[in-house]
């Protein structure tokens, strides 16, 4: 009798198993995506550590942070790569908060020291950004060269 219930219940979990994992792929809301890289210089130079966003006209924000070489690759929502397709408003700022965990201490004596970054980019690049991009379904690249003068 115990091996019957046990039968049982294995059977029921499979089944449910598959069906919920068959409902989550099912409907998906998330828009089509195009996917987007490119490298960002100032005055000639790669830029580092800059935080650059896409914000299309409606829906959600693409943003990636650039290497050491100026270099980024868009990501839409945590592991998914890209940005929504169409006219995106383009922002590239160096203003970014830098957290840093005392890891010396745990549970109500850690400590987090946020650090502010100075912005020193031009406005044109960021508050009043005047960049744009047109993303296309596929591999879309988009290379920034900016200026301090903004010119």
């Amino acid at each position: 009798m115990d091996n019957k219930i046990n039968n049982f219940l294995l059977i029921t979990s499979v089944i449910l198993c598959l069906t919920l994992s068959g409902c989550s792929g099912a409907e998906n809301d998330q828009p089509d995506l195009g996917l987007v890289n490119g490298v960002v210089t100032l005055d000639g130079q790669p830029l580092s550590g800059a935080s650059i966003s896409f914000l299309p006209d409606s829906g959600r924000t693409a943003s990636a942070r650039t290497d050491a070489n100026g270099y980024y690759e868009l990501t839409y929502i945590r592991d998914t790569l890209g940005c929504k397709l169409g006219q995106n408003k383009v922002v590239i700022t160096t203003l970014i908060d830098n957290v840093e965990d005392d890891n010396a201490l745990e549970g109500d004596d850690a400590v987090i020291k946020i650090k502010r970054v100075k912005e020193t980019l031009p406005a044109k690049y960021n508050r009043k950004t005047e960049l744009a991009a047109m993303v296309k379904p596929g591999e879309n690249t988009f290379d920034f060269k900016l200026t301090k003068s903004g010119k």
